[in-house]
């Protein structure tokens, strides 16, 4: 039995067994006035002042609805699922930062193997990015989760990938763009995502920094808190969201941290939480259908959904779907 193991069974049974009838609490929707739209005085009042997490549904009431990427940047393509948008070929050399996962030997085999389809295309980029992989893949060939910086291409040729591979029944690739600038877009593309008025608004007006999440499913954020509140933002495909109040998950995560023999602060997403010990210990807390902490609330997104993250409240996001289909989403961070 590894380590990581016995400190998960070890660590659930003295901090989780007390909770295991936990159940789930909803987050609460926003509720429209009567021209179908949420005032920024209810906003304030309803969420961001008493610090309360709150779901906007599709429609006039979600920050989402408003912004063009909903509907130029994806399209549905039958029983493949979403793809990008022909739209955004044009930019298809810009560079990202991207996230390459390999937790299983399958998963390594699935790399490989993308690795192998690029290399046989006839095109000097795909040729490019397949150097690109290898090289990242011999740097951290112990890691189980890697980072490099690719075209955007990259994530369109996975998405081909992903499809000839589900067709054949075998393991699909997880290639995710995780916490890209919204700024470091191509600037032809950056008034699709235009930071929503409520984020403008509700507070200073003071924007801390904006995202882009766009990769292969499954997609998947640890438990962490931020520093500032969060506008999220779901573009493509479904993600779910778990969240605990700043006491309940100041628990949860330092005594992680404990067992693991870590030190950290859980703020912002970093590479240190996406892989090891706990990554699969924070995991389990959070996702684990028999064992529960109290006070966990949880988000459904679907396309044109947004969810409001109060500061410090600790939160983990994942996608619904698991085949290496398109996910997206946006957020701002503000004051």
């Amino acid at each position: 039995m590894t380590r990581s193991v016995r400190c998960s069974i070890h660590w659930r049974r003295r901090f989780l067994h007390s909770s295991s009838r936990a159940s789930i609490i909803p987050v609460t929707s926003a509720v429209p006035a009567s021209d179908g739209r949420i005032s920024i005085q209810s906003f304030q009042q309803t969420a961001l002042i008493p610090e309360k997490p709150l779901l906007f549904r599709h429609g006039a009431d979600s920050p989402t609805t408003l912004l063009p990427a909903l509907s130029k940047w994806f399209s549905k393509d039958g029983l493949a699922g979403h793809q990008l948008s022909t739209s955004l070929a044009d930019f298809g050399d810009w560079p990202f930062p991207y996230e390459l996962v390999q937790t299983s030997p399958r998963k390594r085999d699935a790399i490989a193997a993308f690795c192998d389809w690029l290399s046989a295309c006839s095109t000097t980029t795909d040729h490019m990015m397949a150097g690109i992989l290898l090289s990242a893949l011999s740097d951290g060939e112990e890691r189980r989760f890697l980072q490099l910086h690719s075209p955007w291409k990259l994530l369109a040729r996975a998405l081909e990938f992903n499809k000839a591979q589900r067709e054949k029944g075998l393991e699909t690739l997880e290639l995710y763009i995780a916490q890209s600038l919204l700024s470091d877009l191509p600037t032809p593309l950056q008034p699709d995502l235009p930071t929503p008025e409520l984020v403008l608004r509700a507070g200073k007006g003071d924007v801390y920094s904006s995202s882009i999440w766009l990769g292969t499913e499954p997609t998947y954020t640890p438990l962490h808190r931020d520093p500032n509140p969060n506008l999220f933002c779901q573009l493509c495909s479904r993600k779910l969201v778990r969240l605990l109040p700043p006491s309940s998950g100041d628990r949860i995560y330092y005594e992680v941290q404990v067992r693991t023999r870590q030190q950290g602060n859980g703020r912002i997403r970093t590479t240190e939480m996406m892989e090891g010990a706990e990554r699969e210990i924070l995991y389990d807390a959070i996702w684990n259908s028999n064992e529960l902490p109290d006070e966990l609330h949880e988000a459904a997104l679907s396309p044109g959904d947004a969810l409001f993250i109060p500061k410090g409240w600790w939160h983990s996001v994942r996608s619904v779907g698991m085949d290496g289909q398109l996910n997206g989403s946006a957020n701002w961070w503000f004051r």
